[in-house]
């Protein structure tokens, strides 16, 4: 009788932790968001109605002129084999105006508002070897952009006020490359590049490494770049590379 109480009460109490095992193998999704900020430069050219415009945006520029901006990734993979990836970036510079002297038209006056934002919506599927991780991408790039121009000259010669609100879709195909370098780091390469409508030429890099705090926060350090060659061949033309450093906490849950 003895015997048996005990095999009762040993099996009460094994019976939450065979449960709790259960439930963890259970979680077969693992997600992450990340919240980021990068030094951003922006150059190239742009095209605004009549205005041809040359593109020479740094981080200080930025800084002097920033009146909003976020950034946001959230990931997720099923069973470490199907995943999906999203991120957005938005910036709104509101400038002051300047006056520039031109030898032929005289002094300029100029105005410039942009606001930019880009958002990244990828699956992707991984596969494991020795050498690492790799993540085959295909997803959407979709560019958000406006511009308001004013543009004065002295005497009334030139009163130029384009203003474009124009927005695209490009869709991408990519590699990512993750590898565990020791316990706590993990260096990242990934890829893309795509075609759209109107989009003659379009890809994106990151590279970096990823610090991991404990199991559910790490830091991402990395450099970033994104090329875009658009034009709609009407009134918007943007062809520019935005490029700089990143650094983002990574939450996991």
């Amino acid at each position: 009788m003895q015997l048996k109480s005990g095999l009762i009460a040993l099996a009460c109490m094994s019976f939450p932790t065979t449960l709790l095992a259960q439930d963890a193998s259970n979680k077969h999704w693992q997600h992450s968001i990340e919240l980021y900020g990068l030094l951003l430069n922006i150059s190239g050219d742009t095209q605004v109605g009549a205005a041809s415009l040359e593109v020479d945006v740094d981080p200080d520029f930025i800084l002097d002129h920033l009146e909003m901006t976020a950034m946001l990734r959230l990931e997720g993979i099923y069973r470490n084999q199907w995943g999906y990836y999203i991120d957005y970036s938005f910036m709104k510079l509101g400038g002051d105006k300047t006056s520039v002297t031109d030898a032929n038209l005289g002094l300029l006056y100029a105005d410039v508002d942009i606001r930019q934002g880009v958002l990244e919506a990828k699956g992707f599927k991984r596969y494991s070897y020795d050498f690492g991780k790799i993540d085959y991408m295909f997803g959407i790039r979709w560019w958000d952009n406006d511009i308001d121009l004013e543009l004065k000259g002295q005497g009334g010669n030139i009163n130029l006020s384009p203003s474009i609100k124009e927005d695209w879709v490009d869709y991408v195909v990519g590699v990512r490359w993750i590898t565990d370098l020791t316990d706590d780091w993990v260096y990242h390469l990934s890829g893309d590049v795509g075609l759209g409508k109107d989009t003659r030429f379009t890809s994106s890099i990151q590279t970096g490494f990823r610090y991991r705090f404990n199991d559910w926060a790490d830091v991402n350090l990395a450099y970033k770049s994104t090329w875009v060659d658009y034009d709609n061949e009407s009134n918007f033309a943007y062809d520019t590379a935005s490029y700089g450093l990143l650094i983002g906490l990574g939450l996991y849950f």
